[in-house]
């Protein structure tokens, strides 16, 4: 059991589609990306829920 505690010590959390969308810590803008970009199964940090957002706003449009 210490093993296992030991070995999830290092993994962050993961948030699902719906609790990124429910955060305050995203404006409106940025949701409607989110909303978009993840799958309702995706479950990702902050950190990469900022990362899609921003590969999503940096892609060219045709």
């Amino acid at each position: 059991m210490k093993q296992k505690a030991w070995q999830n010590a290092g993994k962050e959390a993961g948030f699902s589609k719906q609790q990124l969308l429910a955060a305050r810590r995203y404006t409106p803008a940025q949701k409607d990306v989110l909303s978009a970009v993840l799958d309702e199964q995706d479950r990702c940090t902050h950190e990469q829920a900022l990362s899609r957002i921003t590969a999503y706003l940096k892609k060219e449009v045709m």
